[in-house]
């Protein structure tokens, strides 16, 4: 009977817990109110940090024969490294941080069967900062470090010997490039020299028509020196036929005749006095010598004009075709020389720029460490999370003011035989 009364006792029901929560109402709120109040202030106080991602794969250290990518570095190799934290003094020192600093930089990737080992899957970089800025450097400087951890091996690494054959061929373009452009300027003083040839054959234009002058003079001289001629031989034949007329008077017996003479034979007599019949032999044999040799000269040089109009039109012939036809061959000559300047020598050269530009680009690609995309910081801070931490707090103020009240509320009740002596 005892025992059934004990139990009553002990028995609680929903009104008691709910009066219970009242009177110690209190107890309760107190714990929410300062778990509210803890998260706010944490919310408000709290050091803010942003994160930031970075998708990185193997890069590419080496070209096979077809011109394919190869993959020195394996996805694991790369993770394990970050795993290490063997970037932390390093990074640590590059971006200036307290010597206590402990950046944290996860790495994670998703193997897609043995892709992980051929670099075909990619890896995510993860990090948090007190500023975006340094949260990014973080990322960022961490992946130089590491293209420097494996760059480090320089005798068998393959990114180097690939580096060093890429450079010795772009070496090599560029000494072509060169001989390209001695042959241009080889070209250019060919047609220097084929244009001056040119200025020299259109001067013998100049040359010829001089020749030409000349025979014209000697043409017209003559013509006109055979023109003056011929009009000394009427005169010479009218004194002839006068002289014999003289001659005959005196085989006539008609007294002297040098008075009769006229004042051009006096010269050819050589004498004023009375002239004899052997005499006026003499005159006339002379003057008649005279008309002969005036005869003579007429037709030399009227030989020597048709020699002279006759050798013009042979010169101007003959030279004028063979100098248009040097000037011809000239013209083609600068034209050929031209044309392969101006086609040989682009096309030599751009394919040189085109295999220079090929190598530089795959100069470019080689790196132990390939980014993808670019380094993605929070817009907003990540730490603190007010609200799940206030949450938290005022749940667990919550938890601890129901605990403290019914706890409370059983001492209270049972303190007699709780501090019972």
């Amino acid at each position: 009977m005892e025992y059934e009364n004990h139990n009553q006792e002990q028995t609680i029901d929903l009104a008691g817990l709910l009066n219970i929560l009242w009177r110690r109402r209190l107890m309760v709120l107190l714990p929410v109110l300062a778990g509210l109040t803890v998260g706010l202030l944490y919310g408000v106080f709290g050091t803010k940090r942003w994160e930031a991602f970075a998708t990185i794969r193997p890069g590419i250290t080496a070209f096979d024969p077809s011109g394919g990518p190869v993959r020195q570095w394996q996805l694991k190799d790369i993770t394990r490294w970050y795993e290490q934290e063997l970037y932390r003094k390093k990074l640590t020192r590059r971006l200036g941080l307290p010597r206590d600093a402990r950046p944290v930089i996860k790495a994670e990737f998703i193997s897609a069967g043995l892709t992980n080992l051929a670099g075909g899957d990619v890896i995510t970089l993860w990090t948090t900062a007190t500023s975006p800025e340094l949260a990014a450097a973080i990322l960022d400087t961490s992946m130089v470090l590491f293209k420097d951890y494996a760059e480090a091996d320089s005798i068998s690494s393959q990114l180097k010997l690939t580096r060093d054959g890429l450079l010795i061929q772009i070496q090599e373009l560029n000494n072509q490039r060169l001989g390209i452009e001695l042959k241009d300027a080889g070209f250019a003083l060919s047609i220097e020299a084929a244009e001056q040839e040119s200025v020299t054959v259109a001067q013998r234009f100049d040359e010829l028509e001089l020749s030409l002058k000349l025979y014209q003079a000697k043409h017209d001289f003559c013509l006109k020196r055979a023109e003056t001629l011929q009009g000394e031989t009427p005169r010479l034949q009218s004194e002839l036929e006068r002289l014999d007329g003289i001659m005959g008077n005196l085989q006539d017996g008609d007294g002297p005749v040098a008075s009769a003479l006229p004042d051009a034979m006096v010269p050819i007599a050589g004498s004023q006095g009375p002239l004899t019949i052997d005499g006026l032999t003499e005159v006339r044999l002379k003057l008649f010598q005279s008309l002969t040799r005036n005869q003579a000269l007429i037709d030399s040089l009227a030989y020597e004009s048709d020699r002279a109009l006759l050798d013009l039109s042979r010169t101007k012939l003959g030279q004028e075709n063979k100098i248009k036809a040097d000037l011809r061959e000239v013209e083609k000559k600068i034209g050929d020389l031209r044309l392969k300047r101006n086609l040989d020598i682009p096309s030599q050269s751009n394919n040189l720029d085109y295999q220079i530009a090929a190598r530089k680009s795959k100069l470019s690609l080689l790196s132990p460490l390939q980014r993808v995309g670019q380094t993605v910081v929070s817009d907003k801070p990540v730490r603190p999370r007010t609200l799940r931490a206030t949450a938290i707090l005022v749940f667990l103020g919550l938890i601890g003011g129901l605990i403290l009240a019914f706890v409370w509320e059983f001492v209270v009740a049972n303190r007699r035989e709780i501090f019972r002596s």
